[in-house]
């Protein structure tokens, strides 16, 4: 772009007494010559001339047509209209480019942005898929881990579970002074294998709680680094980083913590029918709820006909003839509003 040669002269103004006596003249008498001028201040002719040429290139004179040079004097803020008019220009040109500038890059600035989010998301979230790259995440979360590991562990045990073995808590952190936490649910008091497992957990120092009611699978390593599984499935995982929702899982854990009992390797009479009370308790209410027995026998944690073994016995107690039935017999027995009203 190039810059108006008037405009660089009036970067460096040379305003002196020559040209301000010189226009003062020329304003007073509307047109000036340059022999009346040299006349009336006591200058030469070319003195005259020089001072009228600057005042004529900064706008300040306007040069008459005729034999002999003559000016008229132009006051200051129409002159100084007239040479903003090109910077006006400019300016105009400038904003225009700037706009165009900024839509250029607005589609870069939203790629920009996007790429930022999905770094930020993959950092936060990651699925993780198949056994073995679950297995070992968990390894290296686990070695790594210096303080506390939580594990909420559902269904009756991890023989029964299969894959789900993977998520148990690793008692290697526990032989190390890592605080270790778990629950499992009543049902794993009852599976031999899951029952050794704990024992040996609990012989390591790590804590051991049972609860009835139906939780969702986690583990947490030193309340930063979370793991969950992924549409309900043992081959896929989600680790969690994002601060604010390792948190909440957190919470989750522990109000199940304060709920649960602890665990005791040798299950007392006592304790056996309590705990078997609130295993009935549970199919009672998931009933009423309209479940199937497999959904029953998968939230409770016992095998399928273990689950149907129960339910039979509740249809004779309940004198139920049909699901439905059931389910109304249940609603009516106010044992769904006992139990609430305990908790």
């Amino acid at each position: 772009m190039t810059t108006d040669p008037t405009l660089a002269r009036l970067d460096r103004p040379q305003v002196n007494e020559d040209l301000e006596e010189l226009y003062q003249l020329a304003a007073r008498i509307q047109v000036l010559r340059v022999r009346d001028g040299a006349e009336r201040l006591g200058w030469s002719a070319p003195r005259v001339t020089e001072a009228a040429r600057r005042l004529v290139e900064t706008g300040l004179l306007q040069p008459l047509h005729g034999d002999e040079p003559a000016y008229v004097a132009v006051a200051p803020r129409a002159a100084a209209s007239r040479l903003l008019v090109p910077l006006h220009s400019q300016i105009a040109l400038i904003e225009q480019r700037s706009e165009e500038i900024r839509a250029e890059l607005a589609a870069f600035q939203e790629v920009h942005d996007q790429a930022l989010r999905e770094a930020e998301h993959e950092q936060a979230f990651r699925t993780l898929t198949g056994t073995d790259a679950i297995a070992e995440e968990l390894a290296v979360a686990s070695a790594n881990c210096r303080h506390e590991v939580l594990s909420a562990q559902p269904g009756g045990g991890g023989a029964a579970d299969g894959p789900w073995r993977l998520w148990e808590p690793d008692v290697a952190v526990a032989v190390r002074g890592v605080r270790l936490r778990a629950v499992f649910q009543h049902t794993a008091r009852f599976s031999r294998p899951t029952k050794e497992y704990l024992t040996l957990v609990t012989q390591y120092g790590g804590e051991v709680r049972t609860l009835g009611e139906v939780f969702e699978r986690m583990t947490v390593f030193d309340r930063e680094v979370a793991f969950i599984p992924a549409q309900d499935s043992a081959e896929r995982a989600v680790v969690i980083r994002q601060p604010g929702v390792v948190q909440f899982l957190t919470g989750v854990f522990e109000r199940s913590w304060l709920a649960a009992r602890p665990f005791e390797s040798h299950n007392r009479a006592t304790e056996v029918s309590r705990l078997v009370s609130g295993v009935r308790m549970s199919i009672l209410r998931l009933l009423a709820e309209g479940e199937t027995d497999d959904a029953i026998a998968r939230q409770v944690g016992l095998s399928v006909r273990t689950c149907r073994s129960h339910i039979a016995k509740i249809y004779e107690e309940f004198g139920a003839r049909s699901r439905f039935h059931l389910g109304v017999l249940i609603a009516g027995s106010g044992l769904l509003d006992a139990e609430r009203a305990a908790c």
